[in-house]
């Protein structure tokens, strides 16, 4: 609370309580007259970096939106933009063969089907690029993504578009609602089912492993639970798998519907039972909103990680506790401290400087490169993230990316300068300002090369990369 604040909210003195009631209403007055109708708006760099960390990056037209807000306004703005649901690819939509039709096939046959499911996933990448690109609701997809981070799945072991998709349209549907639902979604999702190997898992031979990973690293974290507690689990969700239309179903013969006891004191027999228990267990809420809480900030507080955890654990609401962690302090004086993913580098550099035109597959192979494919993470702990994202080869790889961007801005200069071409516009797009080239571009008598020159030192300045 500032000086001020205090002054006219804070505790009062009985004596003086006349003589300040009256003062308030003049001072208010005075205040009301002499400040700016934003006087408490956004800064240029408060802007900057609630883009950069809640969106792709700082859009030009995005931050001048939200440049006469107040910080929780702001942040109320990108909470309530929606993710557009474009089209997929046709390909999404057909039906995938049953194992029954499968074996029907020839061996060429088999192969073709294979190929034509391996194209449909490269088609389903591009989109879900070209999504992210194109798409105004930042903070919802930014959301999307960590959602896919943290439950993981992989395309190269799913190898079905079709099922990627449907775990891809639960995730964006809760990326900012419910956790419950979400995490009850994951547990019958047909590509999570697939991935970790539920469909193998029965009575008589049961399989951990989704077990495992949904108490260490979708609910709990490591250090919170007991191998007999995986054990309980993993036979709470045997026979769950999917039917002839791979849809997830319980199938009775192979489930052990007998009672298990997990955390030393619940019992449970169920998939259904066994997400409650693990809503019921205080270590899920601060699990969850200590990695939201990374996704945002660089370094953890782990005492605004209990307050908001405890919020949050009473209606797990997601919406409400990145509202909590956007308004935080801690997130405002965050500026520069963080490393853009290589989906963030990109998405966002594409976003920003929209003239530009980069075909959709080398953009993809630019992922790849700087080791993120989307829908593909390296293993079930996800892609790296922050710093890790860093090391000596993969700046170098980063690096030359850059350079390829400027190229890119340097060839589209005509479409794309306008709304950059000023030292006060080029100092917004990144996280900390880079050293002035002492051109000025108002007054400089060849203002497009001044442009571009400093656009292109811009993009390929290490500093590029932060958040």
């Amino acid at each position: 609370m500032s000086n001020l604040e205090y002054y006219l909210h804070g505790p009062i003195d009985s004596i003086a309580q006349g003589r300040i009631w009256g003062l308030k209403s003049v001072v208010l007055a005075v205040l009301l007259l002499i400040a700016p109708v934003n006087g408490w708006a956004l800064s240029t760099e408060e802007g900057k970096h609630l883009l950069l960390r809640a969106g792709f990056g700082a859009q030009p037209a995005l931050l001048h939106q939200i440049s006469k807000m107040k910080r929780s306004q702001a942040v109320n703005y990108l909470l309530s933009q929606h993710p557009s649901f474009a089209v997929v690819p046709s390909c999404v939509n057909n039906k995938l063969l049953d194992r029954q039709a499968r074996r029907k096939l020839s061996a060429d046959q088999r192969k073709a089907y294979r190929r034509s499911l391996g194209k449909c996933n490269r088609e389903f990448r591009d989109w879900y690029l070209e999504q992210l690109i194109a798409d105004k609701a930042v903070l919802a997809n930014q959301m999307g993504l960590f959602w896919h981070n943290h439950f993981t799945s992989s395309l190269r072991k799913v190898k079905a578009s079709q099922l990627m998709y449907q775990q891809h349209l639960s995730i964006e549907k809760n990326a900012l609602g419910s956790f419950a639902k979400l995490l009850k979604a994951m547990v019958n999702d047909p590509a999570m089912l697939v991935y970790l190997d539920n469909v193998n898992n029965s009575k008589a031979k049961p399989n951990e492993n989704l077990g495992r990973e949904l108490l260490e690293l979708f609910t709990l974290g490591e250090g919170n639970y007991s191998e007999a507690d995986v054990l309980a689990a993993s036979k709470a969700l045997t026979g769950l798998g999917l039917n002839s239309n791979y849809q997830s179903q319980v199938r009775s013969k192979l489930h052990d519907s007998s009672a298990k006891t997990i955390f030393s004191d619940t019992t449970i027999r169920s998939a259904d039972d066994l997400v409650t228990a693990l809503l019921a267990h205080p270590q899920t809420a601060l699990h969850i909103t200590r990695s939201i809480w990374q996704h945002f900030v660089s370094e953890i507080d782990e005492e605004q990680v209990t307050q908001l955890a405890k919020v949050f654990a009473t209606q797990w609401d997601i919406e409400q506790l990145v509202h909590g962690i956007l308004n935080s302090d801690q997130f405002w004086q965050d500026s520069g401290k963080m490393i853009k993913s290589p989906v963030e580098l990109v998405v966002g550099s594409i976003k920003i400087f929209q003239g530009i035109t980069i075909p959709t597959k080398r953009l993809t192979k630019m992922l790849k490169e700087m080791g993120q494919i989307l829908f593909s993470p390296p293993n079930v702990k996800g892609w790296p993230k922050d710093r890790d994202w860093v090391d000596t080869n993969k700046f170098i790889v980063r690096s030359h990316l850059m350079d390829q961007l400027a190229r890119a801005i340097s060839s589209n200069m005509a479409v794309i300068g306008a709304p950059y071409c000023s030292s006060e516009k080029i100092a917004s797009l990144a996280a900390i300002s880079i050293p002035s080239s002492g051109q000025d571009m108002e007054t400089n008598d060849n203002m497009a090369n001044s442009c571009q020159q400093q656009l292109t030192q811009l993009v390929t300045d290490p500093i590029w990369q932060l958040k």
